[in-house]
């Protein structure tokens, strides 16, 4: 069974500033079970009426959706893979899941290649994207979540790629790594403690904890991380990075590991 992770991706002055978040990434690649087919990823940066995948082509494209940074980081390239048969049996299957998708040809945001241009600087697998939905909430996506898990038996890694505090109002660019605002340690403090509860309900509402609303003045950076949370399954999500930049972001990644795969019974 392949993993799950959530990570938050942070901003895209990681590719030219490595940093301790940075350095993490570098070492994920490993962990990806040997039997994996795809890589599919739910990113903050795509929110659609209704769920729509992309990456069945050949090389799909990276965009540069980003306003504002050095000249350097939009000649920022990625080597993608994508498959059209893999992406038809990938759309077919969520279908078959109950998540009616559609096929979309869009260039993969930076909340995707951001972080898998760290893990992989070509990617081994075909990646596929999967948008959000943020009109229908927290316990919608968990429930998305929930289905998208059998994926992981047939192969394929799922990839949350968001913010788990994202509150740019309130950022200090030049606090030191790893210094945070108490309002923001606060909330992950209480985060941690319903992810370590099982809490489902107080994670699909993080308005509800302290700090809730400023640490996601808006929900599409946290609802890649109920995504994730729903396909780990009674595995649930363990912390397995955490670090914090500009005062308020918490880069803090969560995983469900890889499980050895089932021997199939013999007669």
């Amino acid at each position: 069974m392949q993993a799950v992770w959530f990570l938050s991706h942070g901003s895209p002055t990681f590719l030219t500033e490595p940093n301790r978040t940075t350095a993490f990434w570098t070492r994920l690649a490993p962990l990806v079970a040997p039997e994996a087919r795809a890589v599919l990823c739910i990113s903050a940066h795509w929110d659609a009426p209704a769920p729509r995948l992309a990456g069945a082509v050949p090389h799909p494209a990276i965009q540069h959706d980003f306003y504002g940074f050095p000249p350097a980081l939009y000649a920022q390239s990625w080597a993608a893979r994508g498959d059209a048969a893999l992406g038809r049996w990938l759309r077919e299957t969520l279908v078959a899941q109950g998540i009616p998708v559609l096929a979309e040809e869009r260039p993969f945001d930076h909340g995707v290649w951001l972080p898998f241009k760290c893990i992989w600087p070509a990617a081994p697998l075909p990646v596929f994207q999967l948008s959000l939905c943020v009109r229908e909430g927290g316990p919608w996506h968990l429930a998305l979540g929930e289905a998208l898990a059998p994926l992981r038996e047939a192969g394929v890694l799922i990839v949350g790629s968001g913010g788990i505090t994202h509150n740019l109002g309130e950022i200090h660019w030049h606090a030191p790594e790893g210094q945070a605002a108490s309002w923001a340690v606060e909330f992950m403090t209480a985060l941690e403690q319903a992810l370590e509860a099982g809490d489902r309900e107080a994670l699909c509402h993080p308005w509800t904890l302290p700090h809730g609303r400023r640490a996601h003045p808006t929900l599409e950076h946290y609802l890649p991380f109920l995504v994730a949370l729903g396909a780990a399954g009674a595995q649930g999500l363990a912390p397995q990075h955490r670090n914090w930049m500009f005062g308020t972001l918490a880069l803090h990644a969560y995983g469900a590991d890889a499980l050895p795969s089932v021997p199939a019974a013999r007669a």
